[in-house]
């Protein structure tokens, strides 16, 4: 519903006046590509014109309508690239799909600064409502409700929903951004010393307790953050996810009853290690930490659909919540942003072309050629390096209802633990070798990842490799 602009006050008028040119500057400057100046935006991907399209009428209206209009426009934008791939795929493999790389993989300065500076201009944009920030607006939208958790439409439900933040990022800051993912096994690896990981320093995520009022996501417009790491629930570990690639379809890694694969009860004990806002629905996502440990979760799914036959017609069923033709539910969301899509389709092709995943940091690779991780020799796997300032324990920062601490709690302790013995994951790997790879060349090292290309048409890309 428009507002009648013969009932508005001048102050309103003026106040617009002052925030739309803002906004248009904003991009002018920061071009998003270079079809800036043509008309079919959902075509050539959300540009300038699409902004003043969708972004000046929803501060016209000051209403819920300008932040639906918004993630529809994002919406539209992912489906014309998910058709334009499809078109055109073998051509998009060489240099059109963009790429998730490990946190701290280098470069530093194209990988994780290019997504901390991202994150930072979607937080200081207002475009959308001049009351809310366009971070926010999306942060929102995850609820930790059960139609997206807790069954087979969690791992498409998420797939989407991280896409749909990609596209704002790129929207405000470059047609290249993307969300780096968090390998939380190199953190998992420090053993009775992760909570001292580089991660959680100025270079990276910033205050690792209370408060984030230190690094780039400190004393941000909107909500603040808040963590308490290293809180009871546990990191990931390499012998959790062979668990998990060792199974051979979906409904063996998504019910909580066969808790050894979980992968959700695996993710969902990250978010309680985390702690603060991570470990609530509600508010998991205002932490920027959220979507790369999300894109990490992807990038294994990944990895699992390419072992198996057939992973888009894979969908679980016996889950009331989540029916495999029902449409994605963003419903709790106040602004309901549905886009068209339903949860079975989540797991088709299309969507999972439009990323690629650099591989996993590993000794074969130079641990990604990163300052921040170090090859660990006797056991042939990466870790983190500590932040250079010691890091202690806190109080919990508290006032969060622990959404995902039943969710953990399934996940064994063996394997997801933080604690978990670290020694043991060469032996895991070796137990399932055979089972899931039986052509690795006699006496080929173990690396736990490779590099995909996330194109079901090729042959299957093994996640052991010399």
């Amino acid at each position: 519903m428009h507002i009648n602009r013969t009932l508005v006050s001048p102050s309103l008028f003026m106040l617009l006046a002052i925030i739309l040119p803002g906004i248009e500057a904003e991009f002018i400057q920061y071009k998003i590509n270079s079809t800036d100046n043509k008309t079919d935006c959902f075509e050539r991907g959300i540009n300038i014109i699409c902004f003043n399209k969708f972004l000046k009428p929803a501060a016209d209206t000051l209403n819920d309508t300008s932040s639906s209009n918004f993630l529809t426009a994002l919406w539209r934008k992912i489906s014309s690239e998910a058709n334009e791939a499809s078109k055109s795929r073998h051509k998009r493999q060489a240099t059109g799909v963009p790429v998730r790389q490990e946190v701290r993989a280098a470069p530093y300065e194209t990988n994780f600064l290019r997504y901390a500076q991202a994150v930072q201009r979607l937080k200081n944009h207002f475009g959308v409502r001049p009351d809310m920030n366009t971070y926010d607006i999306i942060a929102t939208i995850h609820t930790g409700g059960n139609r997206e958790h807790r069954g087979s439409a969690f791992l498409s439900w998420h797939r989407i929903y991280l896409l749909l933040y990609e596209a704002a990022l790129q929207a405000v800051f470059g047609p290249g951004v993307t969300t780096p993912y968090w390998d939380s096994s190199l953190d998992q690896a420090m053993g009775n010393r992760q909570a001292r990981t580089v991660l959680f320093s100025n270079r990276y995520f910033g205050t690792p307790f209370g408060r984030v009022t230190e690094g780039f996501f400190a004393n941000l417009p909107g909500r603040r953050i808040r963590r308490a790491i290293n809180s009871p629930g546990g990191l990931i570990s390499k012998n959790a996810i062979a668990a998990v690639l060792s199974r051979t379809s979906h409904s063996q890694i998504v019910r909580q009853d066969q808790s050894r694969y979980c992968w959700e009860c695996y993710h969902a004990s990250v978010h309680v290690w985390v702690g603060g806002d991570m470990e609530a629905g509600v508010s998991a996502a205002f932490d920027p930490i959220f979507w790369c440990h999300h894109a990490f979760v992807d990038y294994v799914w990944e990895l699992f659909r390419r072992r198996i036959p057939n992973a888009p017609a894979d969908y679980p069923l016996g889950f009331p919540l989540h029916p495999p033709d029902d449409q994605m539910r963003f419903s709790n969301y106040r602004y309901q942003p549905n886009p068209p899509i339903t949860n079975r389709e989540g797991y088709s092709n299309i969507y999972a072309r439009l990323r690629r995943y650099a591989p996993a940091p590993s000794c074969q690779n130079q641990c990604s050629n990163s300052p921040d991780l170090f090859c660990d020799q006797n056991r042939d796997i990466c870790i983190s390096t500590e932040a250079t300032s010691e890091v202690s324990g806190a109080p919990s920062a508290g006032g969060n209802v622990a959404f995902f601490a039943s969710d953990a709690a399934v996940a064994p302790i063996d394997i997801a633990s933080g604690m978990a013995d670290v020694t043991t994951t060469v032996t895991a790997l070796q137990d399932i070798r055979n089972e899931i790879l039986q052509d690795i060349p006699a006496g080929s090292p173990l690396n736990l990842f490779t590099a995909i290309q996330i194109d079901p048409n090729t042959r299957p890309v093994s996640v052991f490799s010399a």
